[in-house]
């Protein structure tokens, strides 16, 4: 039995203690009071209990040896006892078996920590607020790199979902800083901790395997467990563990693709938004330009559709390790952590696009609350049947070599470890369309949910002719294959070497000093192709028919069906349409034009790409430290850590020179000089470099001595630069010709900003923590962070010398800002209630609660100028774990809740995306049989069974996608011997 524990520690001097008045907050508080009241009856209960032992002889007293989510919690709560900075822990106690099906969703459970969700599981993780990407990861000491986006140019968001549970033994959430730990964590740092050879004393073997099912797919997926040791000797032992799955996912979604504002429909005298520079005016009579004028501008969606989209993956996570004991003083070991996901995903999509309003009839829109369109008639729409075969592969590896040399006073720790990361994507897209189409009535929700019903539709230019979604014939306009290539590698090579004198007495107790050397290499790289036949054009001396399109699509055509099964999206929904098979529909594209595709058309051209090289030297010194003030003992540390970074990035650079046409008149006007000697096209290397000098303290204070225990903890913390963000990527104008100078018409370039300095931040942490019992642990905890740097959205800046070769441009860019701020509070409980009569004694529970806050993040609306969040802080969220426990049984029902957050801060559109907010309610049953089958145990999992949905929005009543994954039930069983 196996069971998670949250625990949490943090704080701010200048935030309130106190929850804000809402219903939510409120329960909340209760709750977590209550647990208190608990956890102080549990102290009486255990106290009574000691006092009763001591009088008893030491031969009655009996050993019980403690396991399952009892030992769990105990294990969390030692861990976070003996960590040197806010940190908190999660322990599964049973081997190969953790508490959520995988390490996102058990990381959740923290205190603090905020998870993303993708095709049904948790993927990343953010700390307090901060974007997973500023979350540093380590598995067994070293760094974990990842891409967690598919089809984003690479991150350093560590995808959790390609992490198996199963190699966990303990999850370490480090919210503070100490000197000794690797810098790159804004947010905070996740170590993973593996289990080890020589953890075990005897051999060891353990199988595992489980049936997952997914009701909206109507689909089963399987995994499975292998866990071993070879004990060569009591001194040298191997592990090998290896976890295999296949996984069927889905998602479907209501979607209206971007809101747009493009023309004022209602008339109001009421603005949309206010524009800061046209305050004054409050009549859109007397503007003086567009811009004015667009302060009265309304929203519409810009392609509501619906979507269906299905994966079917193969997983493969495995840990091996040897591990020696050398010496009584020495002892050494080289492991490799591998994971792979590799996954076919089809993306079924039926749109309705309406980009501009000449698609539109004028006279046909209502406008509702919040200056949206409630619905509008179309008059020269397009409507797309798109369907995407995407082939994903993405592999990662650790290598891990060290050793550690303990004489006594003196511990030497060493290690080697090369990290690396390679994603492969080919994207092909198939789609079919019809233009021109009108007379379909597109009506919105209040939410902003679409409706509409695109058999109505009519070709506008000749009415005759409908459109009926399931006919293939009613795709009148084109057919198109697109082909997207996406490579990215991630290398990270590193070494280090930590130094520890332990002092046998005085105010010193340990003396660290140490250093780490890194190189790491990112690359990325797409290419891109797109082949079309319109109807009726000719090609190659073939003609295009209408008869033909429809075969083509016949062929590859099948009917989706269940689109959301039982979830209520709220509004009237099709069950399905007219799907094809993307790879089938490509394939036969290609074949069917063999004939009149041109080489040129053929090409797939490499369209962006960059390198990053980045070495990185770090030392740090820290002092641990004890005393006694007033007879109450303080303890913990101070020091500070240096660490020198220099990045090369590469990229492609496009520089245009417009001149005159004729030098000798320059009214014949301008063009572009492809031969000029400053003109250029090709590949650029730009460097940058940068030095931090990270402080750090951590002070305890025993107010009872290994129980009520009060921190407070002060660091300076960074992380380097996104590699898309250093990206070159420029194009670029350089303005020679008379009239640019004339009228003093600068340079202008479109481009990366491969000089940014890193992500840099001030954190304060307050916290009170009570080890009231073994079983009982409360908390409450205030944190600050400033983050005096960080990287903004694209921004214009003048007069930059981008090449370091003298010539001045204007350059649009991703740029740095500061200022920004980020604090909160947290509170914490978890307890077995032992001391109850009956059943009741059996049963615990662990719950908590976050509250952020942030301003000044210099992050805008592009649309409305209205200041945004932080991307990934969701003001309020909690946890409620309630659990019974017996020798055979554990249940455990868990549920977890965070408010809206702020996804991206623009799409296409220019639009902010949030994340409404949600709750996911999951549970576990577990069986350990006794007698002949006392080495088996058999379990029950579920999860979603509230049927909770990821809902996107672009605004108040701006739905952008409602996403439903279905619900999931697994059973499984493990045998270990």
């Amino acid at each position: 039995m196996n069971k998670t524990i949250v625990k949490s520690i943090a704080y701010t001097p200048s935030l309130p203690l106190m929850l804000k008045q809402s219903g939510l907050a409120y329960g909340i508080r209760c709750a977590l009071a209550g647990s208190l009241a608990l956890g102080a009856h549990a102290v009486l209960a255990q106290s009574a209990d000691e006092a009763e032992s001591e009088s008893m002889p030491i031969a009655a007293i009996e050993e019980v040896e403690v396991v399952g989510i009892r030992a769990s919690m105990r294990s969390a709560i030692d861990r976070k006892k003996a960590a040197g900075t806010a940190t908190d822990s999660i322990v599964a106690e049973d081997i190969g078996q953790f508490p959520d099906k995988n390490v996102s969703e058990a990381l959740q459970r923290v205190t603090g920590v905020q998870i993303g969700r993708e095709f049904g599981e948790g993927t990343s993780v953010s700390i307090r607020g901060v974007e997973p990407q500023l979350v540093n990861v380590e598995v067994n000491g070293q760094a974990a790199i990842g891409a967690s986006d598919p089809f984003a140019s690479a991150g350093r968001s560590v995808d959790f979902a390609s992490m198996a549970s199963e190699l966990v033994k303990a999850l370490d959430v480090i919210k503070g800083s100490e000197a000794r730990l690797t810098e790159g964590g804004i947010g905070g740092t996740i170590q993973v901790v593996t289990r080890k050879p020589n953890d075990f004393d005897e051999h060891y073997f353990q199988l595992s395997a489980e049936n997952q099912y997914n009701d909206l797919m109507e689909a089963n997926s399987q995994k499975y467990n292998l866990t071993g040791v070879y004990k060569f000797t009591e001194k040298v032992g191997g592990l090998l563990n290896v976890t295999m799955a296949d996984r069927q996912s889905t998602y479907h979604a209501l979607r209206n693709t971007e809101w747009v504002r493009q023309a004022d429909y209602d008339n109001s005298p009421d603005k949309t938004f206010e524009d800061p520079d046209y305050a004054n005016i409050t009549d859109v009579a007397n503007c003086p330009d567009s811009t004015c004028e667009a302060q009265w501008y309304d929203f519409r969606a810009r392609i509501p559709r619906t979507s269906i989209w299905e994966r079917d993956e193969d997983r493969l996570s495995a840990n091996g390790m040897l591990q020696f004991e050398l010496s009584d003083s020495l002892s050494a070991h080289v492991g490799y952590t591998y994971n792979t996901r590799d996954f076919v995903q089809v993306d079924s999509n039926m749109q309705l696009e309406v980009a501009s309003e000449s698609n539109l009839d004028p006279n046909s829109f209502t406008v509702g609350a919040n200056h949206n369109a409630s619905s509008f008639v179309t008059e020269e729409a397009t409507i797309v049947n798109r369907a995407v075969h995407n082939d994903w592969k993405l592999e990662s590896g650790i290598f891990d070599a060290g050793f550690d040399f303990d004489a006594g006073n003196l511990n030497i720790q060493g290690s080697i470890g090369h990290s690396t990361q390679d994603q492969k994507i080919y994207q092909r897209e198939s789609r079919v369309n019809a233009n021109g189409v009108g007379n379909v009535l597109a009506e919105f929700s209040g939410d902003g949910s679409p409706v509409y019903d695109l058999d109505t539709g009519l070709n506008s230019a000749d009415p005759s002719q409908t459109f009926t979604m399931n006919e293939p014939e009613s795709y009148w306009f084109y057919s198109r294959i697109y082909d997207k290539p996406i490579e990215t590698k991630d290398e990270l090579t590193t070494a280090k070497l930590d130094l520890t004198y332990n002092f046998d007495d005085g105010f010193i107790t340990k003396l660290r000093t140490g250093f780490r050397i890194s190189k790491e290499d990112i690359g990325y790289s797409r290419s891109d192709r797109r082949i079309t036949r319109i109807i009726g054009n000719d090609y190659g001396g073939d003609t295009w028919t209408l008869e033909e399109n429809a075969a083509l699509i016949s062929r590859n055509s099948y009917m989706l069906d269940n689109f959301l099964g039982s979830y209520d999206a709220g509004v009237p929904v099709i069950d399905g349409w007219l799907g094809f098979n993307a790879a089938g529909f490509y394939n036969d594209f290609l074949a069917t034009h063999a004939g009149n595709i041109s080489a040129d058309e053929l090409a797939i051209p490499e369209v962006s790409y960059y390198d990053v090289e980045r070495n990185i030297q770090a030392l740090y010194l820290q002092l641990d430290f004890a005393t006694e003030v007033a007879g109450l003992p303080v303890w913990g540390n101070v020091g500070a850590r240096y660490v020198r970074t220099e990045a090369d990035t590469s990229g492609n650079a496009l520089v245009e020179v417009q001149v005159d046409v004729d030098p000798s008149d320059p009214s014949l006007g301008n063009v572009l000089d492809p031969n000029h000697p400053m003109a250029y096209n090709d590949e650029r290397t730009l460097s940058n470099d940068y030095s931090d000098f990270l402080p750090s303290l951590n002070v305890n204070l025993g107010i009872i001595p290994d129980q009520l225990i009060l921190y407070a903890g002060a660091a300076k913390v960074m992380a380097h630069p996104k590699g898309k963000d250093l990206n070159i990527a420029a194009t670029c104008l350089i303005r020679l010709d008379t009239e640019s100078l004339n009228l003093g018409y600068t340079n202008t370039c479109s481009a990366g900003n491969p000089r940014l300095d890193p992500y840099r931040a001030k954190q304060l942490d307050l916290a009170i923590n009570w080890y009231a019992t073994e079983d009982t642990f409360l908390s409450a905890a205030l944190f600050k962070k400033e983050l005096d740097t960080w990287v903004l959205e694209r921004d214009e800046q003048f007069g930059v010398n981008y090449f370091n070769d003298g010539t001045l441009y204007d350059v649009t860019q991703v740029v740095n800002g500061s200022g920004a701020t980020t604090e909160g509070y947290e509170l914490t409980a978890s307890t077995f209630f032992s001391s109850l009569p009956g059943i009741l004694q059996n049963t615990g529970v662990s719950a908590n609660f976050t509250h952020l806050e942030g301003e000044d993040t210099g992050l805008f609306n592009q649309l409305t100028n209205e200041e945004l969040p932080l991307p990934s802080q969701s003001e309020d969220s909690y946890n409620i774990t309630l659990f019974y426990e017996t020798d055979m049984l554990s249940v455990k029902l868990a549920y977890n809740y965070r408010d809206a957050y702020l996804h991206i801060p623009a799409d296409r559109g220019g639009n902010p995306v949030y994340v409404d907010d949600a709750g996911f309610l999951d549970a576990k049953v577990v069986f350990r049989p006794q007698g002949a089958l006392e080495n088996f145990k058999f379990y029950v999992d579920a999860r979603n069974l509230t049927e909770e949905g990821n809902v996107y929005l672009n605004g108040p009543g701006r739905l952008s996608e409602n996403r439903y994954s279905g619900r999931e039930l697994t059973a499984g069983f493990t045998y270990s011997m």
